[in-house]
């Protein structure tokens, strides 16, 4: 058995892997908790765990009914640790013998010196988790399986760093093409709003209105509040409709002489009184109309001289 460990630990370490085993001294203890805590702890820090169960049961656990080795086992399932389990030919065969008397308490095994054995495997096959279980006859059906396996391992762990590396490329892609939509969408926002002001400042009705009411200087407005503002200051007071169906917006100025009433289409400002930019040929020259009538002044008819 000891040449069997040998060979299996050389075996092990030409593959690159350090076997860690307690008979060889390979784990620290300490002096805070027991020996077996420590066999126990040191499974945190293995990759893989190969069990070897044969015929004989070994130290007992301080947590009944498991063996040491039992237990180890249990801990590393526990972890999600790569497990591999190695059953002798002999045991696993009177293993099926066992389920068939498990019911018989005279049932006396032939290959395993504890009938626990028997019962840590099946629980080992109910894992929920698949571990394989693999009989073996001499050492080298185990090193011949581990090579096989392990070599699976590694193609398995160049795919997934190949996958890796295009997750990370495509996340990149990803990346890169939402900052190139994002910076899309920003030029064409401020590309837009820079067109819209643009079409704003040479808006058609600025011109029309400074014609139709001869105000001498530039006009400019970007909402109804300010051509109120604007038209208020030029004499203009806004006319209100009370009644009938004139959907226009009407401005008077009454001077001597005569009567100035400017209308205006509404369609010009958006629902929230903004004014609409407007495209080249899209402007009609009717929504901006002025009436001028002639008025007495009434104030010839008093003046008397004294």
């Amino acid at each position: 058995m000891l040449k069997d460990f040998l060979t299996l630990r050389k075996f092990i370490r030409e593959l690159g892997y350090e076997a860690v085993k307690n008979e060889g001294g390979d784990i620290p203890y300490g002096k805070k908790k027991t020996l077996e805590d420590y066999c126990y702890r040191e499974i945190n820090n293995v990759d893989i765990l190969i069990n070897i169960i044969g015929g004989r049961y070994g130290s007992a656990s301080k947590e009944e009914p498991y063996s040491i080795s039992q237990k180890e086992l249990k801990v590393a399932h526990e972890l999600n640790k790569q497990i591999y389990i190695f059953v002798q030919q002999s045991v696993l065969v009177e293993y099926k013998t066992y389920l068939k008397n498990e019911a018989n308490e005279n049932f006396m095994p032939e290959y395993v010196d504890n009938i626990q054995i028997y019962k840590f495997l099946k629980e080992v096959y109910n894992y929920p988790t698949y571990n394989t279980v693999v009989g073996f006859s001499k050492v080298s059906d185990i090193t011949n399986y581990l090579r096989s396996q392990w070599a699976g391992l590694f193609q398995r762990f160049l795919e997934d760093e190949s996958r890796r590396v295009n997750y990370m490329l495509s996340k990149n892609l990803k990346s890169t093409a939402e900052t190139l939509s994002q910076l899309i969408e920003y030029t064409t926002r401020e590309r837009d709003e820079t067109i819209k002001n643009i079409m704003v400042q040479s808006h058609p009705v600025f011109t029309q209105i400074s014609q139709k009411t001869n105000i001498p200087i530039r006009i400019f407005f970007t909402n109804r509040k300010e051509l109120d503002t604007l038209l208020k200051s030029f004499g203009y007071e806004e006319v209100e409709i009370l009644e009938g169906d004139v959907f226009e917006i009407m401005y008077k100025k009454q001077s001597s002489g005569e009567k100035r009433i400017l209308k205006i289409n509404p369609s010009i400002f958006d629902n929230d009184g903004e004014l609409k930019p407007v495209k080249q040929g899209e402007w009609n020259k009717t929504y901006v109309e002025i009436n001028v009538e002639e008025i007495e002044n009434v104030d010839e008819y008093f003046d008397v001289p004294f």
